[in-house]
């Protein structure tokens, strides 16, 4: 089934903002639920948007404490029209939308297997576009403004999905991660994944019974196949003394997540530390195309701006077989930058480098920085929760570059990679923590369903 629902408000009721809620069909005018501030519909069971129209930097005076650390984050003082996206009482994710909010709005709401895939526009212009959120099914709910008035001009197609009952996994359950276990391993059989659609993981921290760390700290889950083979699934950073869930799809790993394997938790906190759940949901139903094969390609830890160490040496180029068979390819790379001061121009965590995949004559551009972190969901927190970084956000799941190779791809013939970094060099190295990029890269390899 499909939804799309258009409207546009000049100004809304409330000078917070407004939801655009999808409630139970039965839910009468007068029933509407009450929200403290409309723009985060945080709603048991309801999977909402909010439109934030009221964002503002700290105040005129304000102390470098609540600048740093308080919990205004706009400090930069950008535009104040966010988009954020609610589903069962949780934001999940915020965006701030290139165009007014007073702009007309368009949004397509595709169910597929495992929830539904979200697409807005403000103006014609993307602030989501087919982005995932799990767990979420259009049958027998309406739209509705919550803190706002306007015609909403609303169209369905086909038939509402149901949503599918989840083969479980649980690999971690309150697993204990603090200074005295850095590492936590645990061995688990996936179930049988024919006729799987979407893999869903969740990843849970929480407190521990001595409190919680403080710090934001790198962590990583790993997978070790038959051979010995290591493969990190999932990167995240860890909150500033706060507790927090996310989901993320890693269908694109299917062919790993099959038969025994060891998984292994890795975070080097020298603090109370948290309880770690990972749980995984393979959703059956189809799938347009089926990842078949992951191939490991730049893996680990590299030094930048050391010319005794040049980046070019771990970057080589690589050159992967395909098979007739393969009808589609995927780079999927999941890079983040660490070290800062002394480390010149402060990096790798606080400097932004361009980098290039090229591929069979084409090349593909991205930029390793996050500039809006201080709309991450996880908000506010105890640290420096709100500076942009290299690619990544303290208390947010690490998002991969995903690049489509299928244009250049001939089925039975290698394709060749070169993956490049803008130029850099560390005048002042900080020995105690040199300025790095922390990799975790693969092709990805799909067919037709069998």
């Amino acid at each position: 089934m499909q939804i799309e629902v258009r409207w546009q408000l000049a100004t809304p009721t409330d000078p917070k903002g407004y939801a655009l809620a999808f409630l139970p069909t039965s839910t009468p005018l007068s029933g509407l639920p009450r929200l403290d501030d409309p723009a985060e519909p945080n709603l048991t069971g309801i999977f909402a948007l909010g439109f934030d129209t009221y964002n503002p930097p700290p105040p005129p005076g304000a102390s470098r404490n609540d600048i740093m650390f308080g919990p205004l984050g706009n400090i930069a003082n950008r535009p104040q029209r966010e988009v954020s996206l609610h589903r069962d009482g949780r934001e999940l994710a915020n965006r701030l939308a290139p165009r007014s909010l007073s702009e007309p709005l368009a949004l397509t709401i595709d169910e597929v297997v495992g929830g539904v895939e979200v697409t807005l526009t403000v103006g014609g212009v993307a602030v989501y576009e087919s982005y995932f959120v799990p767990e979420v099914s259009l049958a027998l709910v309406k739209p509705v403004l919550i803190g706002a008035s306007a015609p909403l001009t609303v169209s369905r197609k086909g038939m509402p999905r149901w949503l599918s009952t989840p083969r479980k996994l649980s690999a971690f359950t309150q697993a204990l991660n603090d200074a005295q276990h850095h590492r936590v391993k645990n061995t688990v059989a996936f179930p049988d994944t024919s006729g799987v659609g979407r893999v869903v993981c969740t990843l849970t921290l929480a407190n521990t019974p001595k409190g919680i760390d403080p710090w934001d700290r790198l962590a990583q889950l790993f997978l070790s196949d038959e051979t010995g083979e290591r493969y990190e699934l999932l990167r995240w950073i860890t909150p500033y003394r706060k507790a927090w869930q996310w989901k993320v799809d890693l269908t694109d790993f299917l062919p790993l997540l099959r038969g025994k394997k060891e998984l292994e938790i890795v975070c080097e906190t020298y603090s109370e530390g948290w309880l770690v759940s990972i749980d995984f949901d393979f959703y059956p139903g189809p799938i347009a195309r089926e990842p078949y094969k992951v191939i490991k390609l730049w893996n680990g830890v590299a030094r930048i701006g050391l010319a005794d160490e040049p980046i070019e040496k771990f970057l080589a180029p690589q050159t992967l077989a395909t098979d007739r068979e393969t009808v589609g390819a995927a780079f999927y790379s999941i890079v983040t930058g660490h070290g800062g001061s002394p480390n010149a121009l402060n990096a790798g965590e606080f400097h932004p480098l361009w980098r290039r995949l090229h591929c069979e004559g084409r090349v593909f551009t991205n930029r390793l920085w996050k500039d809006d972190v201080y709309l991450n969901p996880c908000r506010p927190q105890g640290g420096t929760w709100k500076f942009p970084r290299a690619g990544w956000s303290p208390g947010d799941v690490v998002a991969p570059w995903i690049v489509n190779l299928t244009p250049a791809l001939v089925p039975g013939k290698p394709l060749r990679l070169a993956y490049e970094l803008e130029p850099y060099t560390n005048t002042t190295p900080d020995k105690g923590f040199l300025a790095n990029h922390t990799f975790a890269s693969y092709l990805i390899l799909y067919r037709k369903p069998r």
